[in-house]
């Protein structure tokens, strides 16, 4: 099946405005302007159509490029453990990056991404990041921090959404107790001692 003509310019020179205004609407980032359209000109565009997936949960061996949304919808996925089918956690919009996390720490993709709709992609290569930090190490080093900043917001706010979780356990622990150990509910605390572990 031919592959389909990107319905939109797709050379580098078109795009690296949007990459620079993207990179500067960037939670907790630390970059200037300058810094900004450096690192938009050390990125690559890409054009992806719709269902193709592009990053997978578990990949260890990765390319190791950082990936920021231009232009269309990305489901954000991830697979329980053990379990095969993803979860549609979030959809990400123009601005949003991908990828960072493995990068930085050299870790495995941490959830799987789709092409929602057709979409516009920015890649920095790794290659192209130690370039930056060899040529210029204060923007490489504003760049990072920015994406440790986001980083530890959302890990904080995972934390936050965790613990409000667990309180939420907690207080349904009673009721779910009087249901299983109701007297309509067929089942005595007894039967905990008598129980065997599947054959």
């Amino acid at each position: 099946m031919p592959t389909a003509a990107p319905p939109y310019r797709t050379d580098h020179a078109a795009w690296a405005p949007r990459i620079a205004q993207l990179l500067l609407r960037q939670p907790g980032h630390r970059l200037s302007a300058e810094d900004a359209v450096r690192v938009a000109d050390l990125m690559q565009v890409r054009w992806l159509q719709a269902g193709t997936r592009f990053i997978e949960q578990g990949d260890a061996a990765h390319d190791h490029t950082i990936l920021m949304l231009l232009y269309g919808e990305v489901t954000v996925e991830k697979a329980p453990l053990h379990q095969g089918d993803s979860l549609v956690v979030s959809i990400a919009r123009a601005g949003q990056l991908f990828g960072e996390m493995g990068v930085l720490l050299d870790a495995p993709r941490s959830a799987s991404c789709v092409a929602y709709t057709d979409i516009m992609l920015a890649v920095l290569q790794r290659e192209s990041l130690d370039r930056l930090v060899q040529e210029h190490p204060a923007t490489a080093a504003r760049l990072v921090l920015g994406i440790a900043t986001r980083l530890a917001e959302h890990l904080r706010d995972t934390s936050d959404k965790l613990s409000a979780m667990s309180r939420l356990v907690s207080a349904m622990h009673p009721a779910i107790k009087a249901q299983m150990l109701g007297p309509k509910s067929g089942f005595s605390p007894s039967q905990l001692d008598d129980a065997q572990p599947p054959q």
